[in-house]
């Protein structure tokens, strides 16, 4: 880690493990732990012991959620598609982490700061400017249409922190490829 660097807090990382069992395991797609490691790594930054990642099954299967392991099938780990009920547990989490408002560090061209100081207001910080660019903290929910609302400003947006939204608007960024290859 280089001096500067900062952790993903404990919350962050249980989040980003859920999110990569809900969008990256099937029954016919399982995670091995060596996978689900490096991903953790490359979207938090920070390297994850398998007992945290133990811990994170057995707290999401106190959560009511239903995960298939290596001891049940031999293969690896996945998320089993879950029905809620309306007050379970499982639901309300992930109907939250839907809600989390967050930091976004990112750097904009500096065509874009009149429109994005009109649209946010107070929830924006500026940090530092440049003669092209300016790096601004942006306070909002981030979920898929984040991903979708800084995809829209082309290459005129770049996403600094967290690792994580870097990571999934890389994702999407390779789906389009593919598309459009």
């Amino acid at each position: 880690m280089e001096k500067g660097d900062v952790m993903a807090s404990n919350y962050i990382k249980f989040y980003t493990f859920f999110d990569i069992l809900s969008k990256h395991s099937d029954d016919k797609n399982m995670l091995s732990m060596k996978k689900i490691l490096l991903m953790m790594e490359e979207r938090t930054g920070d390297k994850i012991d398998r007992r945290t990642i133990y811990e994170y099954i057995k707290n999401l299967k106190e959560l009511g959620y239903d995960i298939s392991d290596y001891s049940e099938n031999k293969r690896g780990y996945f998320l089993k598609q879950a029905v809620f009920s309306s007050n379970d547990t499982a639901k309300k989490f992930t109907d939250y982490r839907k809600q989390i408002k967050t930091d976004i560090t990112i750097e904009f061209h500096n065509d874009l700061k009149p429109e994005l100081i009109s649209e946010f207001k107070e929830n924006i910080d500026l940090i530092r400017e440049a003669d092209t660019t300016f790096l601004a903290v942006v306070h909002m929910v981030y979920d898929e249409s984040a991903i979708g609302w800084i995809l829209s400003f082309g290459s005129k947006a770049k996403v600094v922190e967290p690792p994580e939204l870097k990571y999934a608007i890389k994702e999407e960024i390779n789906k389009l490829n593919d598309i459009y290859s």
